[in-house]
């Protein structure tokens, strides 16, 4: 989703300002400028802060502060606003598709390169769908009403991050280890989804994948 979002201020950003707000080229240009250059930023500063506050800190609040950018490009009305929309978008999603890459890397060493690269072929096929379903939406409503559906799928992450870490404060006793269930994914993803992946018997047990979720997120936080 992260990327998928992405994928639309690469491709969308400075056509929105020069059709939708009026600007010329040149200034519409600032569109992406603004939304590079604030992304350049969070990203260096992004490991900094996910060692103070946590990776799903950085996650849920960067994708609640992109959504709320995106959401004032869709309905800003001045080209200016738009830049400031812009800008505070791409702080926000700056950290966070780094620390899921991170977070692959790091769930098992022994399959860091297997793990890392299938996030990242899933984020770069939603960067490539992503202005393609906006190109397809824009024949029902205008390009700047389009960004409201990544808007929304911002919301969602941050929603979904922020139950994940709910639950993970009160963890489930005998939480499976988050190494051994991914490396047993990695080797049978038809085991992972009958869930004897997490257990010792063929049976999977009702518990099980709660208990998964809850050592993910507290992977995740750390």
């Amino acid at each position: 989703m992260c990327m998928l979002c992405e994928g639309v201020a690469n491709n969308w950003s400075a056509l929105e300002a020069k059709n939708i707000l009026g600007a010329p080229a040149a200034t519409a240009s600032f569109a992406y400028g603004t939304y590079a250059a604030t992304m350049t930023i969070g990203r260096l500063l992004a490991d900094r802060v996910s060692r103070r506050f946590g990776s799903a800190a950085v996650l849920r609040y960067g994708a609640a502060t992109g959504a709320v950018g995106l959401t004032v490009v869709a309905f800003s009305p001045w080209i200016w606003t738009a830049l400031v929309g812009w800008a505070v978008f791409g702080l926000g999603l700056s950290g966070c598709v780094p620390q899921l890459f991170s977070a692959a890397g790091h769930t098992d060493p022994a399959a860091a390169g297997a793990n890392v690269s299938r996030v990242a072929g899933l984020g770069y096929l939603g960067m490539l769908a992503g202005p393609a379903l906006i190109g397809w939406m824009t024949r029902l409503m205008g390009l700047n009403h389009t960004f409201l559906l990544p808007a929304l799928l911002l919301v969602v992450v941050a929603g979904i991050l922020r139950t994940g870490s709910e639950r993970e404060s009160e963890p489930e006793p005998g939480a499976v280890p988050l190494n051994t269930f991914v490396a047993t994914v990695g080797r049978n993803p038809m085991s992972a989804a009958s869930g004897s992946c997490c257990s010792t018997s063929s049976e999977s047990s009702p518990g099980t994948s709660a208990r998964v979720r809850a050592t993910m997120w507290r992977h995740l936080a750390g």
